[in-house]
Order: C-alpha cells, then structure tokens, then sequence
C-alpha cells in the first residue's frame, strides 16, 4: 500500500488543526485563572473571618492613661517644693553631700543632656529633655480650666499637627448627612474632620476630630494610620497635638488612650478643655475604634 504523501494533505486542515491546539490552551489558561481566583478568595474569606474573629482582642493594649499623681508633671506643671519639717520639734540636721566628679565621664556618657528614664537604653533615648517635659518659649501656659480671653472663640480649627507621629494635615468641618430614615456624618476625605456640635480649640469642653486609619476603596487618606501608636508613645515622651485656627495655636498634651466597639462610641462632653482623637481600628476590619485623649496646655496668638 502506497504510504500518504503528506503534500497531499488538504491545506485547509492545518489551520483548524492550529485553532484545536490554541482552544485547547485558552481551555488550560482559563482553568487555572479560575483555580488562582478560587484560592485568592478563599484566602481573603479565611483572613477576614480570622481577623474580623480576632477584632477587638487587643483592646487591653490600646488602654493607657498617665496616672494621677503624674499627670501634674506630664502636663509641663511645676510640683511644689516640699519644705523641711522638723521632728519633735527639733530642726533636721541638714546633709552634707560632697559634689561627685562627673567631668571625666561626661565624654562617655552624655548624661547631663538625657532624661534618666533613658539612662538604661541612651541608644532608644526619646525626645524627653533632662528637666521633664517642656512647653514651648512662645506659648502661654494655661491651665485646661482656664478662660482663655485673647482670641476669637468661634474660631475653628485649620490645622492639626502631631510630631510624634507626622501629622500635618488640614482640617475641615464635618457635615451632616441626611439618610432618610437617619442622619450621619460625612466621612472625612483626606482630612481631619471637625464634629461641629463639639468645642473648638481652646473652649471649655471636648472637641472630637475623626480621621481614616486607611481607605482603599474610597481613597480618602490614611492621616491617622499612625494613631494607634500613641498609646506605646506616651509611655516613653509627652506627645503633643497642635490645633491651628486663624488668630491662634493651641498645644492639647495626651492623656490616655483607649479602645472600643463602633457601637459604643459616644460623644461625651467634658468641664476642661480637651480634645478626643478617634480613627478606625483594625486594619481591613474596621468595627472598633482608637481614641486618643488631649488636654489643653498652652496657647499663642497668631
């Protein structure tokens, strides 16, 4: 029997032999996209389902608050001297303390410029002067009781800065938003936002200012994605958040921190000046939330 010649093959069948082999390959590439999208799904489920699970587990980290026989110091406050006091009514012998010599060791240990809190790790030392901490030169210290007369009392706030964190973002009025059967706040769009119903800078009661911890869908900023931070901050060095209006600048020290469910979040009032700071809390989750508790300190006219 003659063997075919393959020059006889029809030409048309190589092109329906060619589009087999590429259907089959869209075949292969499509399966295993369906299996990659299938287990990426499953993935974020499991990690969303582990987190949402976990959500809230931390609360006990995020609850920090300077205690009272501190807060004076914190807050840049002078303690009063404590005079001597005689004993049976006789005056105390005073003690005679001979000066150590430190001059042959200041050049190994730069202890005169460091807070002693830091004498155990200089290499961690933090921003905390020698003295405690400082309010600056130009401001005018006050007391979170005070009145503060010299500036417009309906001034909001413009800007808020936080150093520690690098936080230098404008900051903006919320409005409301009617929902029908509801009323909320619009979300602050990379800004920090303002509850207008709360105090502004510098007045008597709590002012709360709202900023996203993270937005991937909304895209509207991550300002407080370092907020969280705080609460292990102010173990360390005084943190210090700066409210800007038109006329004025206002330095709020934090006091505390804390953590708590969306749904119990409450906006509370207070007889001092103060700020509340409050962002999202956990990442990707979202259903608790960091607040982060400031009192007034000190001010400067503009």
């Amino acid at each position: 029997m003659a063997k075919p010649n393959p020059s006889s093959t029809p030409p048309d069948q190589f092109p329906r032999l060619s589009s087999r082999r590429n259907q089959r390959s869209i075949t292969t590439i499509s399966a295993y996209v369906v299996v990659v999208l299938g287990l990426t799904l499953i993935f974020i489920s499991g990690f969303y389902v582990y987190s949402h699970s976990r959500s809230g587990s931390d609360a006990a980290d995020f609850a920090y608050s300077i205690s009272d026989n501190a807060l004076g110091d914190h807050l840049g406050r002078s303690a009063p001297a404590v005079g001597n006091r005689s004993i049976d009514g006789e005056t105390p012998i005073p003690l005679e303390l001979k000066d150590p010599d430190v001059a042959q060791f200041a050049s190994l240990y730069p202890g005169d410029r460091l807070n002693p809190k830091y004498w155990s790790e200089p290499e961690w030392a933090g921003s905390d002067p020698f003295g405690g901490p400082t309010i600056p030169d130009d401001f005018i210290s006050v007391l979170s009781t005070d009145l503060v007369r010299d500036f417009d009392p309906n001034a909001e706030a413009v800007r808020i800065r936080i150093p520690s964190i690098n936080v230098d973002s404008a900051v903006a009025e919320l409005r409301v938003i009617d929902l029908g059967d509801q009323r909320s706040y619009e979300t602050p769009n990379n800004t920090v936002g303002h509850i207008p119903e709360t105090s502004l800078p510098g007045q008597q009661g709590s002012g709360w200012f709202f900023a996203h911890l993270e937005s991937f869908v909304a895209q509207e900023g991550n300002i407080f994605r370092h907020l969280p931070e705080i609460s292990e901050l102010i173990k360390q060095d005084p943190v210090d958040v700066y409210l800007v209006t038109p006329d004025s600048e206002y330095i709020y020290r934090v006091t505390g921190t804390n953590q708590i469910h969306q749904d119990d979040l409450e906006l509370t009032n207070s007889d001092d000046a103060q700020i509340t700071l409050v962002t999202c809390w956990p990442p990707r989750v979202y259903d608790q939330r960091v607040l982060v508790d400031a009192i007034l300190i000190a001010y400067r006219p503009i």
